[in-house]
């Protein structure tokens, strides 16, 4: 009888210590994951997109490892560290609306940086909303994914990058004021509102005359016949509202044919990838708008942040890099501003961010959660960048 009651006693402290053993594990656990906040990346880094998705990752990626290599976020007297969960969106908007889902739902992070473009940032919208998480874009320029078909704002919804509406109104500023172009030609992508919309603004802000506008698709690649057709008339510059791989076929093939007047675009042109489409030789005179430039930095953050990203990738950082990096610190200073690292404080904490100085310009969000800065118009000669004129 001695011997049971001792045998159990025994096997009652054992499960006692293994149970106490994994409450204080899981107290552990808790304690630790209490000091991390998780953030969620929706980058297209597979896809027609994927050169901006993979620049954006590298940009919210190092602001993550800078951010929590120099104390980390500051809530109340107590450190945390950012962990960013990244996923890949596809420039698919149906799985860009999966993972968006996956991160809120499953991953619970508390805010998302991306998506990259408009269309998937519009995927994703109905889900940030349904789960209540912030979500900012670094590059998706719509002017309509803030707001709502009601023209109220959408309350979980912000982007570092100017609407597409100002980037045409500054590009046909640049073109009037600086190339002093009297008579242009368009060509806009009409496949989303990035191309038309852009379109649309410059038009209205252009103080010469538009002599011809021509569209296309999406996956273009034959221009020969439009700019046959262009070919012999007045014009003093050609404006690509596109992106880069319709925008460096028609660089390509207008300067093969002798179209050699100065090229306009917007952000969509601004990368490496427009060169290796049109050739080196042919990405001479062309100018585009842009978020970020090395050559003319917008606030006193900007020249440190180039020089550590360089020594850390051994490149230049792009401004779909800058702009991604500015996301991630617009949520830091959005949860420190708010001094709480609840959903619903980061969220108020973006609404409410004024003068914050980013690598891409000093910037207060609006009422419509959009950004107000300058922009940069860069200059391209031989498929490099040659120049950098700030636009106010």
């Amino acid at each position: 009888m001695k011997r049971i009651v001792i045998v159990g006693a025994v096997f009652v402290v054992a499960v006692g210590g293994i149970i106490g053993y994994g409450v204080m594990n899981r107290q552990s656990d808790q304690a630790s994951s209490s000091t991390v906040i998780k953030i969620g990346g929706v980058f297209d880094t597979s896809g027609d997109a994927s050169s901006y998705g993979k620049a954006e990752q590298d940009g919210a990626n190092f602001a993550i490892k800078q951010i929590n290599a120099n104390g980390g976020v500051k809530v109340k007297g107590k450190s945390y560290k950012f962990k960013i969960i990244n996923k890949d969106a596809k420039t698919d908007n149906t799985e860009t609306a999966s993972v968006t889902s996956n991160l809120i739902n499953n991953e619970k992070v508390s805010a998302i940086v991306g998506p990259v473009i408009t269309s998937g940032v519009q995927a994703a919208v109905p889900v940030a909303t349904q789960g209540k998480t912030p979500m900012i874009s670094p590059t998706a320029g719509a002017d309509n994914i803030t707001i709502q078909k009601n023209g109220k704002v959408q309350p979980y919804v912000f982007r570092a990058q100017y609407k597409n509406s100002f980037m045409g109104t500054k590009m046909a500023q640049f073109a009037t004021e600086n190339l002093k172009a009297k008579n242009v030609v368009i060509f806009q992508d009409n496949s989303s509102d990035y191309g038309t919309g852009i379109t649309a603004a410059f038009k209205k802000a252009y103080k010469g005359k538009v002599v011809d506008v021509e569209s296309y698709q999406e996956g273009s690649k034959d221009f020969q016949a439009v700019l046959t057709k262009i070919k012999d008339k007045q014009f003093d510059a050609v404006v690509i509202n596109g992106y880069y791989t319709e925008g460096g076929a028609i660089l390509k093939q207008m300067r093969d044919m002798g179209i050699n007047v100065p090229v306009i675009g917007p952000d969509g042109i601004g990368d490496p990838k427009t060169a290796e489409i049109a050739g080196d030789k042919n990405t001479s005179n062309v100018y585009y708008a842009a978020h970020f430039s090395v050559d003319a930095p917008a606030t006193k953050v900007a020249t440190p942040f180039a020089k550590a990203y360089k020594k850390a990738y051994g490149k230049e950082p792009s401004q779909f890099t800058a702009l991604a990096y500015d996301s991630v610190r617009m949520i830091k200073a959005a949860i420190e501003n708010e001094n709480s690292t609840s959903k619903a404080a980061i969220t108020k904490g973006l609404a409410n961010l004024k003068n914050f100085e980013g690598v891409t310009g000093k910037m207060s969000i609006d009422k419509d959660h959009n950004p107000v800065k300058s922009m940069v118009m860069v200059g391209m000669t031989n498929g490099k960048e040659s120049s950098a004129v700030v636009v106010k």
